[in-house]
């Protein structure tokens, strides 16, 4: 198992807030959020305002691999690290 500093975490955690930050500006800020869920492999976000999104922002994004339009949501599918980026973007909508 590869060891991390603290320095490492630190820095890992700096960019997931600062990806997390952006992912909620380029679907229309946190007003235009109703609801963030995930799965697997996926960010799923009901939006107030479905063209608030920029598409092109979010395919953009460190780890974005897809973005879809599916059943009212916007789906962001990520490398990696989905449960922990549905943890930060809670954090920076502050829920």
């Amino acid at each position: 198992m590869p060891v991390v500093s603290a320095q490492g975490r630190d820095s890992v955690a700096s960019t997931d807030t600062e990806t997390a930050r952006r992912l909620v500006e380029v679907v229309g800020g946190a007003g235009n959020v109703v609801r963030v869920t995930h799965c697997y492999s996926r960010l799923r976000l009901v939006l107030r305002d479905d063209a608030g999104a920029d598409e092109a922002g979010l395919r953009a994004l460190p780890g974005v691999v897809m973005v879809l339009r599916q059943g009212g949501q916007v789906q962001v599918a990520l490398s990696s690290g989905v449960a922990r980026m549905f943890a930060v973007v809670l954090e920076v909508l502050g829920t």
